[in-house]
């Protein structure tokens, strides 16, 4: 697999080095009231795509960091959760056995259904 990648690398290098050398004629760029001097087009073109590059990149790492503020408040809603239904599990089985104790039968909200299955 790593051969492969390499091909791949050295057909991209290869491509890119046959438009810088079919692509050397000399541009101005103005923008505004500013005005470039003679460069290659090949260098409009590498500067166009480098700006392209870090735009997408100052985009992404946004969107990253939002989405672990967001994943890091989830997980925190997801223990303040599991730790209130430890507790409500806890606070019900401990009731359950209280009542027993004290009336010595099941509790009274069990159904019709579940006292017969019981006797």
């Amino acid at each position: 697999m790593w051969i492969l990648r390499w091909v791949f690398i050295g057909v991209v290098f290869l491509a890119v080095l046959g438009f810088s050398l079919q692509n050397t004629s000399a541009v101005q760029i103005k923008i505004l009231s500013w005005q470039s001097g003679e460069i290659p087009i090949y260098w409009v073109v590498y500067a166009a795509f480098a700006a392209g590059m870090g735009v997408f990149f100052l985009i992404a790492a946004y969107h990253h960091i939002r989405y672990r503020v967001q994943l890091r408040r989830c997980q925190q809603k997801i223990k303040q959760l599991t730790d209130e239904l430890d507790r409500l599990r806890t606070v019900s089985l401990e009731e359950e056995i209280n009542m027993e104790d004290e009336e010595g039968q099941p509790p009274a909200d069990l159904g019709e259904s579940e006292r017969e299955g019981e006797s």
